[in-house]
């Protein structure tokens, strides 16, 4: 009965997110639907969450995604972005390899529908390449860093709800993001070597927003810096550096924290697998069916990432679950196979932004990954689910 309500509400999420296309609803029809069958969830209610909202992982989550959206924000309205993606088009001789690590280098900069930012950018730089191929090119790399790049949001939430620092989260998943990046290379763009050329000074200049981007990285990564303090101090003084155009960034931001409510139910899901036994319950039970953890840990997140094309929202609904019965040595593989079905979503606003201005079928796109899909999920079992 147990597993049932599990699954009930995760397939709540993904009916509901198809009919109306709004996580928080699904999330928390999900969460509503979870509760009604376990009774024990709505007696506790108030107590699971002040838990959730007094969490310490929920409380640097906050201020981590917000300063994630302030520092796009910013960049964006500074021109900075656009400075620094002229730039990089003038760096390469090779126009293939610049296609490819034009949206890789922009990827390090997270943003909603990403893709779609460095699409024009590939249009332009990708001469000699059918749409199809710069639409594959340019959807591939520009998630790549997803699989490891400590500044995207779902790896902040992954880092929160197992209580491991992000450092060594990515650290940890850095040899999956080269397998992905060089199978993507040599499957979409063959063995052709990058060529780069000497660009002016004042090109050169308009690269350093990448420092930033950079600095919040190796913060995280070799001094071993929170990742809430690490984005505060680099977008602190990226900040003072555009002070006349913060105002703008700042109000845009705040407009994007309407994510604080869909963060909570995820808090209330991990609390209430947690605090209230219900993991352990559903653990005995698929003990019982015979059903292993690491099969459940690959399909459900691959189905609610194509489902939800987020893979916050993918990692938020399921983790919890996993964390609960007592099974968080597979989160990173719950992780990575969200990413994936996000990559294979319908739904995902890369793909059908990408697809629509390049004037091809998502469905030819996905073929096209299918194959360093397939290595990268083969990698990610063999190297995460011991």
């Amino acid at each position: 009965m147990t597993t049932l309500s599990v699954l009930v509400s995760l397939a709540s999420v993904i009916v509901f997110q198809r009919i109306t296309k709004k996580l928080i609803i699904s999330m928390i029809a999900g969460f509503a639907i979870f509760a009604a069958i376990n009774r024990q969830i709505i007696f506790g209610f108030s107590k699971l969450f002040l838990a959730s909202i007094s969490d310490i992982s929920f409380i640097t989550l906050l201020p981590s995604i917000f300063l994630i959206y302030f520092l796009g924000e910013l960049m964006n309205v500074s021109r900075d972005a656009d400075h620094f993606s002229s730039s990089v088009q003038k760096l390469f001789q090779d126009t293939r390899s610049a296609a490819v690590l034009m949206p890789a280098i922009v990827g390090l900069m997270p943003m909603p529908a990403g893709a779609m930012f460095t699409a024009p950018m590939v249009d332009q730089i990708g001469l000699g390449m059918d749409n199809l191929q710069k639409t594959t090119v340019n959807y591939w790399f520009r998630h790549c860093l997803e699989f490891f790049w400590p500044v995207y949001p779902a790896m902040y939430l992954l880092s929160s709800l197992v209580n491991i620092p992000l450092g060594i989260i990515s650290l940890k998943l850095s040899p999956l993001f080269v397998i992905s990046f060089l199978i993507g290379w040599i499957y979409l763009n063959g063995f052709t070597l990058p060529k780069m050329r000497r660009i002016q000074k004042e090109d050169l200049k308009k690269m350093w927003p990448l420092l930033i981007i950079l600095s919040t990285g190796f913060m995280i990564l070799i001094f071993k810096i929170d990742g809430w303090l690490a984005l505060s101090i680099a977008s602190s003084f990226y900040a003072i550096l555009r002070s006349k155009f913060v105002w703008k960034p700042l109000i845009n931001s705040f407009k994007k924290m309407d994510i604080v409510p869909i963060l909570i139910v995820v808090f209330l899901y991990k609390h209430s697998m947690i605090d209230l036994g219900i993991g352990q319950k559903m653990n005995s039970e698929l003990s019982k069916a015979g059903f292993g953890m690491l099969v459940i840990s690959i399909v459900l997140p691959l189905v609610i990432g194509m489902s939800t094309g987020l893979t916050s929202g993918a990692v938020g609904v399921y983790l919890p679950i996993v964390i609960g019965m007592g099974a968080s040595n597979l989160a990173i593989i719950v992780y990575v196979f969200s990413v994936i079905g996000v990559l294979l979503s319908p739904v995902h606003l890369c793909l059908v932004l990408t697809c629509q201005y390049f004037k091809v079928d998502f469905l030819k796109v996905l073929k096209r990954v299918f194959v360093p899909i397939i290595i990268v999920a083969i990698s990610a079992i063999l190297l995460y689910s011991w």
